[in-house]
């Protein structure tokens, strides 16, 4: 590890044990921390709790936005040893199998729980269908885990459940899900479909926000590409060791374009592109073609027996697919059993989310028959495609996204006035991230 490197993981940790210190024994009862992909958010969540329950001896509830996400956590927090560590769902909800056994569930809020110092981890919603059993101060501190992915439609109402907020979230991923037409709360005073943490920063913009200055995940092509187009406001570096993270395949590559792609990533080139002559077409619900070559993609690199070097052989869980469709997606995991791969996963954005794995497969959401629409610019789904990977991410698209690009036209009328329009931003990192690819000669064609 490099002094430079080191240097910037001992400036984090600054940053991490102020945040801490700010949202347990500082003087305003909110703080927000804002973290890039792979920043270490779950550890700092761990650290906060353990400090919390350890030296004030709190009562602390950890939020999550969904339940899968409740178990992740619940499973991170097994080995501290807390007075007491629970966990409450719903009473519909079967409690995963590694959990049962080793930790207090409850299915709905019993009234043993929260007795004395210690951490409960539960859903926001669970909270919520409860509260007529929950006073105001119910706890010491509430930590809300990705709180990005969480409406502050459903933070509200359990706000007042603790005497202090720390909320951990990353901002340039997927917003809150919203079933209802939300054009018209652009333009109220109260956007109470936006994320929880941008709601609070637009009522309190005095509110104490700590940035974590570091990507513990990406390598530093990656990070600088990823910084420049989704994170404008949190400057952010790599303290990965290229050394470390360093691909090698025992098969020479003999196939023109993917080949030189998988070639490039073992070079060092963490993120590369791959065209496909054409255009999507027009009349069918996937692209045959197009999720023929990203399983052809994902097989090569089992095939020409990569291996992360110092680590491991790859595996099929080591290659993932990222699709933004379910039904292009499915023609791609239908490809791959084909192949004999039917263990390399292949999932949407939105399942890919919070997760990471040494190579990605990604499809590009602008390979197209026609112009593009909000989906699939999106800045947050395109952000978590590109920032999965630990060691190389190949894109795939049709060679005429590039046009795609070039003859978009973007409607002005989309937003309220004055209302920030995640469309045009989504657009403007699309254009970025392409045009550096192909200045940086890091497009392949077939």
């Amino acid at each position: 590890m490099t002094t430079a490197i080191r240097q910037r993981q001992d400036d984090a940790d600054r940053v991490l044990d102020a945040a801490i210190d700010h949202a347990l024994f500082g003087t305003a009862p909110l703080t927000i921390v804002k973290s890039p992909p792979g920043a270490g958010k779950t550890f700092l969540v761990e650290c906060a709790t353990a400090v919390a329950v350890a030296r004030p001896a709190m009562r602390v509830v950890i939020v999550t936005p969904g339940v899968s996400q409740l178990y992740d956590v619940a499973r991170r927090l097994l080995d501290y040893r807390f007075p007491r560590t629970e966990l409450a769902h719903a009473k519909h909800r079967v409690l995963p199998v590694d959990l049962i056994g080793r930790i207090t569930a409850s299915s709905g809020w019993a009234p043993g729980l929260n007795i004395g110092p210690g951490v409960i981890v539960t859903n926001a919603h669970l909270l919520a269908a409860y509260l007529h059993q929950l006073p105001i101060g119910t706890f010491d501190l509430m930590i809300v885990d990705e709180a990005y992915q969480l409406a502050a439609s459903d933070f509200m109402p359990i706000a007042s459940l603790a005497t202090r907020v720390l909320m951990v979230g990353d901002p340039g991923q997927l917003d809150p899900v919203t079933s209802a037409d939300t054009t018209n709360l652009e333009a109220a005073p109260h956007k109470i479909h936006w994320s929880a943490p941008a709601y609070v920063l637009d009522r309190f913009p005095g509110t104490p926000v700590f940035g974590l200055p570091v990507t513990r995940r990406l390598l530093p092509d990656t990070a600088a590409l990823v910084q420049a187009s989704f994170y404008p406001d949190l400057p952010f570096d790599s303290v990965v060791d290229p050394n470390k993270r360093r691909l090698r395949f025992a098969v020479s590559g003999l196939e023109r374009g993917i080949d030189d792609a998988l070639d490039a990533i073992a070079a060092g080139r963490s993120l590369v592109a791959l065209t496909l002559p054409g255009r999507a077409p027009a009349h069918q619900e996937a692209d045959l073609e197009l999720a023929e070559l990203i399983a052809h993609v994902a097989d090569r690199v089992l095939v020409r027996q990569g291996e992360w070097i110092g680590e491991r052989a790859l595996r099929e869980d080591d290659v993932g697919c990222i699709d933004p469709h379910v039904v292009s997606g499915g023609a791609i995991a239908d490809r791959l059993r084909q192949r004999g791969r039917g263990g390399l996963r292949v999932d949407t954005v939105e399942r890919w989310q919070g997760l990471q794995l040494p190579i990605s497969v990604v499809r590009h959401p602008l390979s197209l028959p026609e112009r593009p629409v909000a989906f699939d610019l999106e800045a947050g789904r395109w952000c978590v495609s590109l920032s999965r990977h630990q060691i190389g991410c190949v894109v795939v698209a049709r060679e005429a996204v590039r046009g795609v690009i070039a003859d978009y036209v973007h409607g002005c009328d989309t937003v309220a006035a004055g209302a920030e329009d995640g469309t045009w931003s989504g657009f403007e990192a699309h254009r970025r991230i392409w045009t550096s690819l192909k200045d940086q000669a890091r497009v392949f064609s077939v």
